[in-house]
């Protein structure tokens, strides 16, 4: 059994999420758990550490580095085991994450003017991505049906036919309303795509995070019937190594790839090859044991949720380790919402709003943290509805 239950400081680290602060500017004190951006409040599992101390003698000296075959091989093992995707080694560039990897699609596939769809409400930085080549953001709001949310085909439709739309960013699994697309649904999608010629980028950095009974479909299936397809793929989210700045995105098509690289030299951290090779290699159990502790969290916050706000909603958390509730129904504004929630109940977690304007009134939970610090913050919120009578 791995570490699922220690209490962290990332505060004396520096931890991005670590920094927040309340409205009035504020900083928290240390036993405040942020439950905000999405990292994880787990240790990493001891064979990365120990890869990585091997990695300062291994790879010494430091100087510019390439992908191993190893490395290489452990990518495309991964896909195969737990993805039923077969890659080849050649189809992998390396990138220092998967924004700036949505950003260098958006450059070096569309030209200024031309628009990029997008599925709102979405993670905040595709907002940028889509606008950073002077480009279009071409909204399609999901459909939501009682916090059931689905594609609304019929808007991409007609984006998607405007002969200047060239792009979709697709976030797959969906952040943060945490839905899995169905193979139906993906099908729909690539001969949109296919059909108007789309540019299809598919962000999947949360393929791993995936709750039980539910089936996750790569891109990656498609690429034989459809070659403007780039998916986009890490270990950091899976294995909380997003600190470390590596993620491997799969260019199947080569022009595509040659496009994509342009004349440009691509180098590898080494200490970030040698700890995403070794979660793939040996990292399948703890990720297993990890998603069980997100899943008894989703349920613990769900039973919070009824009981304590029953007028608030939710959509059924299918992947991602992020939960996305709906708390319109008690405040009508959301800067009151987050004074509540910020300054008094110290119950830190993202503005519904940041991820677009489907999500005002909305916050964004994260589940990865050991269930007795998550308890804490509930705790916490629940003093807040026992103080205030309105709620």
């Amino acid at each position: 059994m791995y570490d699922f239950e220690s209490r962290l400081n990332r505060k004396i680290t520096g931890a991005v999420k670590w920094q927040a602060r309340n409205t009035k500017q504020e900083e928290y004190s240390e036993d405040i758990i942020p439950l905000s951006v999405a990292d994880m409040e787990f240790k990493v599992m001891d064979e990365v550490k120990e890869a990585l101390h091997e990695a300062v003698d291994i790879y010494d000296p430091y100087g510019y580095q390439g992908c191993t075959e190893a490395y290489l091989e452990s990518v495309c093992d991964w896909m195969r085991k737990r993805h039923h995707a077969e890659i080849e080694k050649e189809w992998i560039v390396t990138s220092d994450g998967v924004v700036d990897a949505l950003k260098r699609s958006v450059e070096r596939f569309t030209n200024p003017g031309e628009g990029v769809i997008i599925f709102t409400p979405v993670y905040p930085p595709f907002f940028k991505a889509a606008a950073c080549n002077e480009t279009r953001v071409l909204e399609c709001p999901l459909l939501n049906d009682h916090e059931n949310y689905s594609i609304d085909f019929d808007t991409f439709e007609k984006l998607a036919q405007d002969p200047r739309t060239t792009m979709l960013l697709l976030c797959s699994p969906h952040n943060p309303v945490g839905r899995v697309y169905s193979r139906e649904e993906l099908n729909k999608i690539v001969s949109i795509c296919k059909k108007n010629h789309l540019w299809l980028i598919a962000d999947e950095i949360h393929h791993d995070l995936i709750l039980e009974g539910v089936s996750f479909t790569s891109m990656l299936e498609y690429v034989k019937e459809y070659n403007h397809i780039v998916v986009c793929t890490s270990a950091s989210k899976s294995f909380n190594l997003a600190g470390l700045k590596l993620s491997n995105i799969l260019i199947p098509d080569i022009d595509a790839r040659n496009q994509y690289i342009g004349g440009d030299h691509f180098s590898i951290n080494p200490f970030s090859m040698a700890a995403t090779q070794c979660a793939y290699e040996k990292g399948e159990r703890w990720l297993k044991e990890m998603m069980q502790v997100v899943k008894k969290n989703n349920e613990i916050c769900k039973q919070f949720f009824q009981e304590y706000f029953p007028k608030s909603s939710f959509p059924r958390l299918q992947g991602t380790y992020l939960m996305w509730i709906n708390m319109n129904s008690y405040y009508a504004n959301e800067d009151e919402m987050f004074e509540d929630l910020y300054d008094v109940a110290k119950f830190v977690v993202n503005r519904g709003s940041t991820f677009g304007k489907e999500g005002m009134g909305y916050m964004r939970i994260n589940l990865a943290l050991p269930t007795h610090l998550l308890e804490e913050s509930l705790n916490r919120l629940k003093q807040l509805v026992e103080k205030n009578k309105k709620i």
